[in-house]
């Protein structure tokens, strides 16, 4: 029964003299939250809401210097935290959860907040804060910020370290922190190129929704990427026959069963293959891809990838190549949940090959006549009257190129929604004639399949940006694309089909294309049409920089910070994202370590951190020794500004204790002889007393020893 008067009597608080300044206080709650608003967009927005208002309450209590809440009081606000993070992520691991209690319990500490001790702990689960931030992102502007705010952080332990005397302002901190930064430099950068790495990432896997591309594909599923101006990846490419960032079809994933009017890879998709071989004499190009974390497991590469891609951060099989001439992590591997750099090869086109029957009744399966998502019998109709009236796989593409062209279809990121219970490929070629790329490439492939030719879904993105200040080609989300591959078979010279090719034809750039007549394409940019490719008939983007809120010099000049960013950010990946174990051996054995150089490179550590002990430890010894009186009342001053009176810069041990005294009237002779001893001790004439120090340290102790009992006794008095 002791508990709930506990929880709602009047709080006790510690002596008013031991909490700290005000200015030091809202400098803390500022870093604080600072710390805290990179998270606010990734966590709950009660958390975010709950953190504002705990940190909005104390300051209030503090700067009317109220009682603080009882210690069980805080102990119930960190069980409610406890139980709301349990409920909203269903567990107390991971990156979301682990910090959202983080921050959550490091606002309940504020109010328990009463002397140094706990300020050093909120400052030191600050860092943990705000460097948890890079789990989300390690873009560099990121990684700026959480250096300025360690900076910030650091400035404020200095002041709780030296008294935080009213001197000793924000700006004046800062810089002692940045000194201290600056003399770390050079070992940081030093144990950086030549600490031992090895093999793999020391990173945690991290289970988020995918972004962009998903393996469903579905009316409006591609459209809702149109406004997304994200990066995916950004490539630098090398090689022959580069192909115009127009005609640029980067390869993702490759769909083969459809059912209820969605696409989806089916258990196909996870058998490898061996790479292919090219008939092409142009040298293959070679792609170095940094791609950003989708949570998803297949990579990208320009068609047609004929290598499995190569990470040099990982060791053994990193990747395959699987069927549909598709890159993906190695089954092993999981998911892309970082940032990956890999290098991939692409050819314009392959070899001929050959169609297994397993696989070309794969690439016709459709909707049984009597299953419950068949395929509407008007659209069967309109297939099997089009392909009477133009027999042959290209005349029959042709014709339905033509129709697309000529019957009122629409080209657009918001086609609407299918209404409920109705076909959607009905209604699209009959209807509404309105939707997105996914929607010509689905209905292209389902009218191809109706008439027995073997076709396939293949999404991935198309085109590109090319940042001219680095040649780097950038790929935003806004790219994703959804396209057709039609089976071509291939003769010999007695007219039997031995093997053939997949060729790629893009339905939505040739309906909307200014050019007479479709043109397929078969991967090799000499032979394509980019006027019926263009990118920009074919496939508009509907992102904030492309419409008309800005006019064309401010787009221009936004645009090209832009570039100038992501220029930046390329060359901090290659020189520190992709700084990898055979990089530092390379750079070793330029010094002449030779062929395998960690033993030496860890050798040169430990001796460079002991240089830096010795070097330190020698201009401790050249700093001139503190007198042992002035030692003293330098504890003095610190024990008295922690107590609600901190000495004035241009205050003498005379004028400040005689301040002191007045504070403190019980103990005023013990206070005042203090200040005659230190002047004495300053500015008397001839040697020092040796006693001197002992009669201090004596005056020090009964001072302390009484002040603690005041203390001790002052709430028994309130109450």
């Amino acid at each position: 029964m002791a508990f709930w008067p506990a929880m709602f009597s009047k709080p006790t608080r510690a002596a008013t003299a031991k909490r700290p300044s005000l200015t030091l206080f809202f400098l803390l709650v500022g870093a604080f939250f600072l710390t805290f608003v990179p998270h606010i967009e990734q966590l709950p927005i009660w958390i975010s809401v709950s953190v504002t208002v705990a940190l909005i309450i104390r300051s209030i209590l503090e700067y009317y210097r109220l009682p603080l809440p009882s210690n069980a009081f805080c102990s119930i606000l960190a069980l409610c935290l406890l139980a709301g993070i349990c409920f909203q992520f269903n567990t107390m691991l991971g990156r979301e959860a682990g910090t959202a209690f983080m921050a959550g319990l490091l606002a309940v500490k504020f109010f328990e907040l009463r002397g140094p001790r706990d300020i050093a702990v909120i400052i030191f689960s600050s860092f943990f804060v705000v460097m948890s931030a890079l789990l989300y992102s390690q873009a560099l502007e990121l990684f700026i910020y959480c250096l300025i705010m360690m900076w910030v952080l650091t400035s404020l332990l200095l002041r709780i370290q030296i008294g935080d005397r009213p001197e000793d302002h924000l700006l004046h901190m800062l810089g002692r922190s940045g000194s201290i930064f600056l003399q770390a430099l050079p070992l940081t950068i030093f144990l950086f190129f030549f600490f031992p790495r090895f093999e793999g990432k020391l990173q945690m896997s991290l289970n988020e929704s995918p972004l962009g591309l998903t393996d469903t594909v579905q009316p409006g599923s591609i459209a809702q990427l149109s406004k997304d101006d994200s990066e995916a990846f950004y490539a630098k490419l090398s090689g022959d026959g580069i192909p115009t960032v127009e005609t640029m079809y980067w390869r993702a994933l490759v769909l083969w069963e459809y059912h209820k009017g969605a696409w989806t890879p089916g258990n196909v998709a996870n058998r490898t293959i061996e790479p292919p071989g090219t008939v092409s004499h142009l040298k293959p190009i070679d792609q170095t891809i940094t791609i950003y974390p989708h949570f998803k497991p297949w990579l990208f590469a320009l068609d047609y990838p004929i290598s499995k891609a190569e990470n040099r951060m990982e060791a053994g099989n990193w990747s395959m190549l699987y069927v549909g001439d598709v890159v993906g992590l190695a089954n092993e591997r999981g998911q892309v949940d970082r940032k990956e750099q890999y290098t991939v090869l692409s050819a314009p086109d392959l070899a001929p090959q050959t169609l297994s029957a397993n696989d070309k009744a794969l690439c016709l399966q459709l909707p049984g006549a009597d299953a419950s998502d068949a395929i509407d019998p008007e659209v069967r109709d309109f297939a099997d009257k089009l392909y009477q009236q133009n027999p042959g796989t290209q005349d029959y593409i042709s014709a339905l190129i033509h129709y697309f062209r000529h019957n009122g279809f629409q080209y657009s990121a918001s086609p609407g929604a299918t209404e409920k219970g109705k076909d959607w490929l009905h209604g699209f070629l009959f209807e509404s004639k309105l939707g997105f790329c996914e929607h010509y490439a689905s209905a292209f492939a389902v009218l191809m399949r109706l008439e027995g030719i073997p076709a396939r879904l293949v999404v991935g993105y198309q085109g590109a940006l090319l940042n001219p200040y680095n040649n780097t080609y950038i790929v935003k989300q806004s790219n994703a694309h959804a396209w057709d591959e039609v089976w071509v078979a291939a003769k010999d010279s007695s007219g039997k089909v031995e093997k053939g090719n997949w060729v790629r034809y893009d339905p939505t750039a040739l309906a909307f294309a200014s050019e007479n007549g479709p043109q397929a394409n078969s991967g090799n940019p000499g032979e394509q049409n980019n006027n019926d490719l263009s990118i920009q008939v074919a496939h508009q983007r509907f992102t904030l920089l492309s419409g008309a809120y800005f006019p064309g010099w401010m787009r221009r000049a936004m645009l090209d910070v832009q570039l100038r960013r992501q220029q930046v950010e390329a060359n901090w990946d290659e020189w520190v994202f992709s700084y990898d174990p055979d990089t530092q051996n390379r750079l070793a054995q330029a010094l002449g370590l030779g062929k395998d150089p960690r033993v030496l490179l860890g050798l040169a550590c430990v001796l460079a951190i002991g240089l830096c002990a010795l070097v330190y430890q020698n201009w401790l010894k050249r700093k001139p020794p503190m007198a042992p009186v002035e030692n003293l009342y330098a504890t003095f001053c610190r024990t008295m500004s922690q107590r609600g009176v901190p000495r004035a810069v241009w205050e003498g041990p005379l004028a400040y204790t005689e301040r002191t005294a007045e504070a403190f009237p019980d103990k005023r002779e013990a206070i005042q002889s203090v200040g005659l001893i230190v002047a004495r001790a300053r500015y008397g004439a001839g040697e020092p007393d040796p006693a001197t120090p002992k009669e201090l340290e004596s005056l020090l102790r009964l001072i302390t020893v009484n002040q603690a009992a005041a203390s001790s006794r002052e709430p028994h008095a309130r109450d």
